[in-house]
């Protein structure tokens, strides 16, 4: 993720040799990460993160709790201009829309959601990311897909995602500071409220390959080519 927000510096300072990049990545050991402005002290059980061996960081976007498992991680930096160019909403959209065409071409049937009402979006909630929908996110059958957050500068954005494949992001209960009855609550909400590419499929396709779909689908959405 500092790789990422590095892209992101470089389009935001207009250095020379400067591009859009899609990159998509996997975490090991497994880690959280946080919003920008979460406080990890309130928002994670860091004992519980490292009895388990896993990592955290704090992400350079926004948004809350991810815990990044058996996932495969997207990070889009591009610049306010060219076939990036829209707004915070809109940008949101189009990139929802590349996700969608994503699991449109492997069979799942995912729809944008509704924006968020501006409590579910509160930066300082310890609630994960995968509880509520945010500004444009995905669903199948009011269930979430893949959570989402943005920064934008006055040049670029940098959007990151998580798109779970197993069931593993529902232990992010586990790592929140709550008491057993309310994490017991988050599990059960996170469970109800989520739903992995797995779940959806009866096998899941090679990484590779998804990965390969997955650029796919955004360089379709954006109507540009990868080099």
């Amino acid at each position: 993720m500092a790789r990422d927000l590095q892209l992101f510096e470089a389009l935001e300072t207009d250095l020379p040799g400067a591009a859009p990049t899609l990159r998509l990545y996997g975490w090991q050991p497994w880690a959280v990460s946080l919003g920008l402005h979460q406080d990890p002290a309130r928002s994670l059980d860091l004992d519980a993160v490292a009895r388990r061996g896993w990592d955290w960081v704090r992400r350079p976007t926004g948004g809350r709790a991810v815990l990044h498992a058996d996932e495969i991680t997207y990070a889009l930096t591009a610049p306010l201009a060219g076939p990036f160019a829209s707004g915070l909403a809109d940008t949101h959209r189009r990139v929802a829309g590349a996700l969608r065409r994503f699991y449109h071409g492997l069979g799942v049937n995912a729809e944008l959601t509704r924006p968020a009402p501006p409590a579910a979006l509160d930066p300082r909630s310890p609630a994960p990311c995968f509880a509520a929908p945010g500004l444009a996110e995905l669903e199948v059958e009011g269930r979430k897909l893949a959570g989402s957050a943005q920064r934008r500068g006055r040049r670029a954005f940098l959007q990151h995602g998580s798109l779970p494949l197993g069931n593993a992001h529902l232990d992010l209960a586990l790592l929140l500071p709550l008491d057993p009855e309310r994490r017991l609550r988050y599990q059960l909400g996170l469970a109800a409220q989520a739903v992995s590419l797995g779940e959806l499929l009866p096998a899941l396709p090679a990484r590779e390959s998804l990965e390969s779909a997955l650029a796919d689908a955004f360089a379709a959405e954006f109507g540009i080519r990868w080099a």
